[in-house]
């Protein structure tokens, strides 16, 4: 990319920062409200109740688990204003499960503000954190165990409790809120979960990038305190931090991690009959990454395969909502606004009012980046519409390679700076960007592994450049499974799914052309007439890839010196595949998702 080209991520009306480092993108954050926040609003014919009551001092306790842990609790009630004492209740219970050791009862956090509106709030350290026994250990069927006890605790042991419970949280507080909804059996005391700033896929979205470990667990694992039972350097979250290391079972996509894919663990949530509705930021280091749950949660209400796309007239549920928005991870959003949403959630299958939510048709909320607006829909992605554009000199056109090109690519482990840069013409009508993208490059290696990675980015008549989506590919682990692929019209490749297990991986030739498929996240994007589509290739990934990777030992040695050829001509075109449709494809939100003033 031409240095005097400007690089942005993508943004609302204003900047939103970027994530100073993945170490700490887990940890829940709630910034300011700025000029630049947008977010759905309430329903309008709903508005949150004022605040009645005030919360009481923490009330800490403990809850012996089914294997004789006992878990730290903090309980916060509410207490009539007037005379400070204990309010009668009884009142439903909202349960977050925290494993970085601090309460939620600080004035200023969402327990709070659910309290003052006739909640009991209970804040639970996960085991092997704070003041809780046994070992920590990443989600998983233990700690949605964990959960399940204590829902039950909360609904028919705690006083004050009538019996109805439901789980709140950001980050690892939201995503815990799926196992244990998973966990609780059908016709439990869990009758709602509100999991905000989560992912689908951990092992494919933030442990590894197209194969290659992250810094991503290590860094949280730094930020957990550990609990008085728990040894850091046995628990299993070490174990699985020296395995990624040194190249063991969990840096794959095993057992391990395929048992923490949220995706399949939404049969069994829909069939416990515990309604979700769930956040994530475009901006995020997993962009939109409930997408993959929303799909899977409507499917499995309908008992369709759970990674086909929702098309449009296909039945949905108001029962599994999603909101995807301009923000990163639970920074630079209106938390006054989604309080109200969460607020709204928790009153409709918690207390019965009559807010309407449930019954949309319309259960997806996204905001629809370029065009600054919240967009309604019930399918995803809105259309399957695909473009194809081939790497040309310099360019991206629809045409194939008329004769034969290629353009050189070293990987060098000291920096990134290498760039191959391909751009369309100016587009002559404005276009959807729609979903996940396909990069499918065909490549020559002097070694016996690649690492690959492109970004996809839009450029403005100006000359600035709007980063979109990126994705990195592993060269041996380049094997795809076509039944979980995502494919558009005509069968052309939108969202390749790779293995990424032990056993799928696959040298790489020296000196053969080998094809590599690239996934790039989902976006949602109006791209104006006028503007081009960039598409940027490195070995490696530029300083701003949304994760930091750390190929571990032999990955390094494999890659050390590589030289890539990569191929523009007739026999070997690569391309990249765009699901580009008509902006009238995005309906705007009506009166109940409208952008908050």
């Amino acid at each position: 990319m031409p240095k005097s080209m400007t690089r942005h991520r993508v943004r609302a009306t204003h900047p939103v920062a970027v994530l100073a480092s993945s170490s700490a993108a887990l940890i829940l954050v709630v910034a300011g409200q700025t000029a630049a926040t947008v977010t759905p609003a309430a329903a309008a014919t709903w508005q949150p109740p004022v605040a009645t009551y005030t919360p009481s001092q923490p009330v800490h306790t403990t809850v012996t688990m089914d294997d004789g842990v006992k878990i730290s609790v903090e309980v916060v009630y509410p207490t009539d204003p007037g005379t400070g004492e204990r309010a009668a209740g009884p009142f439903p219970v909202l349960l977050t499960q925290n494993p970085y050791g601090a309460g939620r009862s600080d004035p200023t956090d969402s327990g709070t503000y659910f309290v003052q509106r006739g909640y009991i709030f209970v804040a639970s350290a996960v085991r092997g954190t704070g003041d809780s026994g046994g070992q920590v250990d990443w989600f998983g069927d233990r700690q949605g165990r964990d959960g399940a006890s204590l829902v039950e605790w909360a609904a028919h042991s705690l006083a004050g409790s009538n019996g109805k419970v439901g789980l709140e949280g950001c980050s690892y507080l939201g995503v815990n809120q799926w196992f244990t909804a998973a966990a609780v059996g059908k016709n439990s005391a869990l009758k709602a979960i509100a999991p905000f700033c989560t992912d689908s896929d951990f092992y494919n979205d933030l442990t590894a990038a197209g194969g290659i470990p992250t810094t991503f667990v290590a860094g949280i694992a730094r930020a957990e305190p550990r609990g008085p039972e728990d040894d850091p350097a046995t628990d299993p979250q070490a174990v699985t931090i020296a395995q990624q290391a040194m190249g063991g079972s969990r840096s794959y996509n095993d057992a391990y991690w395929q048992a923490r894919n949220v995706q399949k663990l939404l049969p069994q949530i829909v069939k416990n009959n515990v309604p979700a509705l769930s956040e994530a930021g475009w901006n995020d280091i997993f962009p939109g990454g409930n997408l993959d749950a929303y799909v899977a949660g409507q499917n499995a209400y309908y008992h369709r395969p759970l990674n086909t796309p929702i098309a449009p007239g296909d039945s949905v549920t108001g029962r599994y909502q999603a909101i995807v928005g301009p923000w990163t991870h639970g920074e630079h959003v209106d938390e006054a606004s989604l309080q109200a949403i969460r607020l709204e959630w928790f009153d409709t299958w918690l207390k019965n009012a009559p807010t309407g939510m449930a019954a949309t048709s319309t259960p997806l909320h996204l905001f629809e980046n370029g065009a600054d607006r919240w967009v309604d829909s019930a399918a995803w992605p809105l259309s399957l519409d695909a473009r194809t554009y081939y790497l040309g000199n310099g360019s991206l056109t629809a045409a194939k390679p008329a004769a034969k090109g290629s353009d050189s690519l070293p990987w060098d482990a000291a920096t990134a700076a290498d760039t191959l840069t391909y751009t369309t013409a100016p587009l002559t009508h404005a276009a959807l960007l729609n979903g996940p993208t396909d990069v499918t490059l065909y490549a020559k290696s002097t070694t016996v592994e690649t690492e690959l990675t492109a970004t996809l980015n839009i450029v403005a008549p100006d000359g600035t450049v709007t980063e979109q989506a990126d994705g990195i590919l592993l060269g041996s682990q380049r094997a795809t499974d076509a039944e979980e692929s995502l494919y558009g019209e005509n069968k052309t490749l939108l969202k390749p799914s790779h293995p990424f297990t032990q056993a799928s991986q696959q040298p790489v030739t020296p000196g053969r052309t080998t094809r590599y498929d690239i996934s790039l996240l989902s976006h949602f994007a109006k791209i104006p007439a006028g503007y081009r589509i960039q598409l940027t290739i490195n070995s490696q990934p530029p300083a701003d890839y949304h994760l930091q990777v750390a190929p571990i030992p032999q990955q390094l040695t494999n890659l050390a010196g590589g030289l890539y050829t990569i191929k523009r001509s007739p026999e070997a075109a690569s391309f990249i595949n765009l699901p580009l449709t008509s902006p009238s494809a995005a309906t705007p939100s009506d009166d109940n998702w409208g952008p908050s003033s």
